[in-house]
């Protein structure tokens, strides 16, 4: 799986390089009416695909650290659980029987 997450990366990456290359052309940045900001087109889709990256790479640190989170508190009440039981309190034992031969019903047949 990590092999075609790779493979992915670079096939976005070398996209992103091969369009800013065919573009390098000076635009303005516009900021919502705070200002503006010239640099080569180049310049501003490795910065986009840059702050694309940084997001995602969060996002990912986030869920991780809310599963860590989600799993120190299921041990904490694992262990507290075991603590608390008595050892095999709760575990019914079953053992499958074979039957012997002088233990089967037998039937005789009704006339």
């Amino acid at each position: 799986m990590s092999i075609i997450r790779w493979a992915i990366v670079i096939v976005i990456f070398l996209a992103a390089l091969l369009l800013s290359f065919s573009n390098s052309d000076q635009v303005t940045l516009h900021f919502l009416g705070f200002g503006s900001w010239q640099a080569p087109l180049i310049l501003i889709v490795f910065c986009a695909f840059a702050l694309g990256v940084m997001f995602g790479l969060l996002t990912g640190v986030f869920r991780m650290a809310k599963v860590k989170r989600e799993l120190k508190k299921a041990r904490k009440a694992l262990l507290a659980y075991e603590k608390n039981s008595e050892p095999n309190s709760d575990v019914i034992t079953i053992r499958p029987v074979s039957p012997s031969p002088d233990t089967l019903p037998t039937t005789a047949p009704k006339e």
